[in-house]
């Protein structure tokens, strides 16, 4: 008895020691009125074993929070009631720490709706009552500071009451010259505020919860806000549902009890034609995870007068008004329209959809709507259920929904609707302008659908029978230049548009007269270029001629007159990267040739000697040799301004030799056609000698088995 007597001595002695002794650096902590605070406070266990302990956190000496291992909930002082609570929750944690969560200790704290008045010195303290000694290393000061509280002294803090009970928000401004108002979801409350500051309803109601907030303003503007939230809890009830309800016949279907509950539902039991209905005593009804029934295969024994009565913490408000259930036939179709309808444009397209009458139920509507939302088109008529459009344009394309309801259920079908050669419209405000004896420029607006189009311009002299076509090489271009035309000459000029779909109208026509041509200018052959800033496609022809064939202009070019003869033997010994003087400009163009699907494309670069020697001259000359001969034969001699050109006849094995001149600058490039032929002969010969291979090897192995087999027989 002596040393029990001694050791709760050394214990009072122990803890009158603690309280006395002054507090070691303690962590500062600041936070705003209204806030929150987290302290942290690890625990330290013997041997690193959880052992029962005693968790006790005090504010300048008065005890706030105290909670044993193993029991409930803790005790928490009054002033402090719903603000302090472990962060750990009160479970039990693992070694060294329990119920630490987030990398804080097991017995940190949390302070919310912090108070000017929380400001202070806070100790967490743990002992060990079966213990001796009771205590360890545990313990950790905090010294809170609190910020922003120059008019709110006491925040609001959260509040829960019964529904029909006073509900009080407090907010203290510290001065009573200040005014308070309250504001709930940004809109003021009704409800003036007390004369200290404090919100209170006298009988709150389940629509009163919400997030209040306080806003206290002082006479010189200056403004501060604190926000807390009421809850108001009543029993579960029941709300307004339709008296009727029809499920489908031989579908899956539910039926629902709309209730309102605060705190949530624990029960519901339904009632059907006045006894109790449970579900697992019914084969195929089943209950939701919040109540609702739910029929897997809706038949005749299920209609009835259904109620519902909701249960939680707090009881039930009662039982909902019947709900008469009635069992219809689901609607049916009598005339689907078909998933995918191609109509042609302008022509009248009818997409079927009706309905299949019941005997005894009532007729089933139908509604077309479109699946982007977009209303259906202005020309359209609706007959029996059919959606019929008049006239079918570009626009109409899309899915259409037909929908088949009655009071049990919806039937949806959907058809698609292509419309067939819907090619972009003509282009307009075409407009010619001549730049020269030798060129015109010729811009037009797209018209619908052609932004994105493929554009070619179609020219010929006025009265002559024959049309020239050409390509934009960039896709939705709005202007290109024709080169090279006869001075003095009056031409008609047509636009076409193309996309994937096939060609579009002519534009109306335009005439327009070339320049009188100047002294000593020359003959050129018809080439164009697409206005644009972008860079031209590589894989798109340069220039076609409708009606002139191309072996017509090469053999032209090839009997050209003595002075191209010259220049083709000029362009020869330049080629042939000959030393004299009069070609060291030939390295001035970067030229190089590949092999694309259209034919040979020519491109070159210029350099800065390059661009020198081309000065002011804008265009270039390609000249196209066959370097296959005995002597290289001109085969196509052409004039652009671009940095490119495309030669379409490429003969398989062929070499060929490309001489560009640009001004001064000149420069030239070989290219090698490979014979695909051979290739793929060569390879298909491989193959089949791999293949022969193989079945000797497979013979062979055949072979040696049967021979192994009749040595083992003998």
């Amino acid at each position: 008895m002596s040393a029990s007597r001694a050791l709760w001595a050394c214990w009072a002695l122990w803890a009158c020691w603690a309280r006395a002794a002054p507090p070691p650096d303690a962590e500062r902590l600041r936070a705003a009125v209204g806030g929150y605070a987290v302290m942290n406070c690890h625990l330290d266990f013997p041997f690193g074993i959880e052992i029962p302990y005693h968790l006790q956190w005090d504010k300048d000496g008065e005890e706030i929070f105290s909670w044993y291992s193993g029991e409930g909930a803790p005790r928490v002082a009054e002033r402090w009631g719903g603000r302090v609570r472990r962060v750990g929750g009160a479970g039990t944690g693992g070694a060294g720490d329990a119920g630490g969560v987030g990398g804080v200790g097991g017995g940190a704290v949390n302070v919310s709706n912090v108070r000017e008045s929380d400001a202070g010195l806070y100790r967490c303290r743990v002992s060990f009552p079966n213990r001796s000694p009771p205590a360890r290393n545990n313990g950790t000061f905090y010294r809170l500071e609190v910020d922003g509280g120059n008019l709110i002294a006491t925040p609001p803090s959260n509040v829960t009451v019964l529904e029909g009970a006073r509900a009080e928000l407090e907010c203290l401004p510290k001065s009573a010259e200040l005014s308070v108002r309250w504001l709930r979801a940004g809109a003021p409350v009704p409800t003036p505020p007390e004369r200290n500051g404090s919100l209170v309803l006298a009988r709150a109601a389940g629509a009163d919860a919400a997030r209040y907030e306080c806003r206290v303003q002082a006479p010189d503007g200056r403004a501060q806000s604190a926000a807390a939230f009421l809850d108001v809890q009543f029993a579960a009830r029941v709300l307004p549902a339709p008296p009727e309800r029809f499920l489908p016949l031989g579908k899956a279907a539910s039926l629902d009890c709309l209730f309102s509950a605060n705190p949530p539902l624990t029960n519901l039991r339904w009632e059907k034609d006045g006894f109790l209905f449970d579900p697992y005593n019914v084969p195929g009804v089943f209950y939701s995870r919040n109540g609702s029934l739910l029929f897997n295969r809706v038949d005749e024994s299920h209609a009835g007068v259904y109620s519902c009565t909701p249960y939680n913490a707090l009881g039930s408000a009662g039982a909902s008004r019947g709900v008469r259930v009635r069992v219809l036939r689901p609607p049916a179709l009598a005339a689907a329209p078909p998933p995918l309808y191609l109509a042609r444009a302008g022509e009248p397209a009818t997409l079927a959809c009706g309905a299949r009458e019941e005997p005894g139920a009532p007729r089933a509507a139908v509604h077309w709507s479109r699946k982007d939302g977009r209303a259906l088109p202005a020309a359209h008529a609706l007959s029996g259920g059919n959606l019929t459009l008049r006239a079918v344009a570009p626009a109409d394309r899309g899915v259409y929904v037909c929908r088949v309801s009655n009071e049990a259920a919806e039937l949806r079908v959907e058809s698609e609707l292509l419309v067939e050669n819907a090619p972009p419209r003509a282009p307009h405000a075409l407009a010619a302008t001549p730049r020269g004896a030798r060129a015109v420029r010729v811009t037009w607006a797209p018209g619908a659908g052609g932004a994105d189009a493929d554009y070619a311009v179609w020219y010929r002299e006025r009265g002559a029978g024959e049309w020239r076509s050409m390509r934009v090489l960039t896709r939705g271009a709005t202007a290109a230049t024709l080169l090279d035309l006869r001075p003095r000459a009056v031409y008609e000029l047509r636009v076409l548009a193309q996309d994937r779909i096939g060609d579009g109208l002519f534009s109306k026509p335009v005439f327009v007269r070339t320049g009188d041509p100047e002294p000593g200018e020359e003959d050129a052959t018809t080439e164009y270029t697409a206005e644009t800033d972008e860079a031209p496609a590589t894989d798109a022809a340069l220039s076609t001629r409708a009606g002139v064939a191309a072996d017509d202009d090469e053999a032209d070019v090839a009997a050209g007159d003595a002075d191209d003869a010259d220049d083709a033997a000029r362009w020869s010994a330049a080629a042939d990267h000959s030393d004299d003087d009069d070609d060291t400009a030939l390295d001035d163009l970067d030229v190089s040739v590949r092999l694309i699907e259209e034919g040979a494309l020519v491109v070159w670069r210029r350099g800065a000697a390059g661009a020198a020697a081309a000065g002011a001259e804008a265009e270039c000359e390609l000249r196209w040799y066959d370097d296959a001969a005995p002597e290289r034969r001109l085969l196509v001699a052409r004039r652009t301004p671009q940095d490119y050109a495309l030669v379409g006849d490429v003969q398989e094995g062929g070499r060929y030799w490309a001489a560009v001149r640009c001004g001064g600058a000149r420069g030239g490039a070989a290219l090698g056609v490979p014979q695909f032929a051979r290739l793929r002969g060569v390879a298909l010969g491989a193959a089949g000698a791999a293949l022969l291979l193989a079945a000797l090897a497979g013979a062979l192995c055949a072979a040696r088995r049967r021979l192994r087999r009749a040595k083992r027989a003998r």
